[in-house]
């Protein structure tokens, strides 16, 4: 598959400080305007990168329960609008790593791709993940060291990522609710500051739950013809 090709030697050139420019020749359809929304649901792993990152940070993991480094995740998936169901020409491929770490991220939408490490666990009953850019530079200078966190949910051969919304999450840091630095102005990220007990408890929690974005972004396993 020219897909996996392509995703095999983006890691490969990342890895080695070799990348320069990408272009995307997974797709030989036509392609049809995106919309800046669709582009919030078409990944929600490079939403905070692409459009601002008004989503929510940490500088500590959740605790890691099981399953840590969810292996159903990997493999290749295609982004799909969340009103029609029609898929879109945004792509992750997930790759296992060694043993106990991260696993691996690669975005891929249009020109623009970013690589992410991926640790996934639980809080509570809920499936957590923490995401931390590697590359490109924009994406280490927008997310800096900093790890975005949300819940994904795996049903079959889809799965859904829900990011934490920045002003929700103010809101609770406001009222004293979960330890942090709330969102500045519209659009800009909120940051949880307690300790990795603490950010899973909250994790855990209703509230954090309630706290998720709206939408949740869908993406589909693919087949192999594709």
């Amino acid at each position: 598959m020219r897909w996996l090709n392509f995703c095999a030697n983006i890691l490969v050139h990342a890895w080695t400080g070799s990348v320069r420019s990408v272009k995307v020749f997974a797709v030989n359809e036509e392609r049809a305007p995106v919309k800046p929304r669709l582009i919030l649901q078409a990944c929600a792993l490079a939403a905070a990168l692409f459009l601002g990152g008004c989503f929510v940070t940490s500088d500590k993991k959740p605790l890691q329960v099981g399953p840590v480094n969810d292996e159903a995740l990997v493999g290749d998936w295609r982004a799909v609008d969340t009103d029609n169901g029609k898929l879109l020409n945004s792509f992750i491929h997930i790759q296992k790593s060694e043993q106990g770490s991260p696993l691996r991220v690669v975005y891929v939408e249009d020109d623009d791709y970013a690589i992410y490490e991926l640790t996934t666990t639980r809080a509570g009953s809920r499936k957590v993940f923490a995401l931390k850019a590697m590359s490109p530079d924009k994406a280490r200078e927008e997310i800096g060291s900093s790890l975005l966190l949300g819940y994904y949910e795996l049903a079959g051969e889809e799965i859904r990522f829900h990011m934490l919304d920045a002003e929700t999450v103010s809101g609770l840091i406001r009222a004293g609710s979960v330890a942090g630095i709330p969102a500045k102005r519209d659009y800009d990220r909120a940051q949880l500051t307690g300790t990795s007990e603490d950010i899973t408890r909250f994790l855990a929690s209703e509230a954090g739950w309630k706290a998720r974005t709206e939408e949740a972004s869908r993406m589909r396993r693919m087949r192999p013809e594709e």
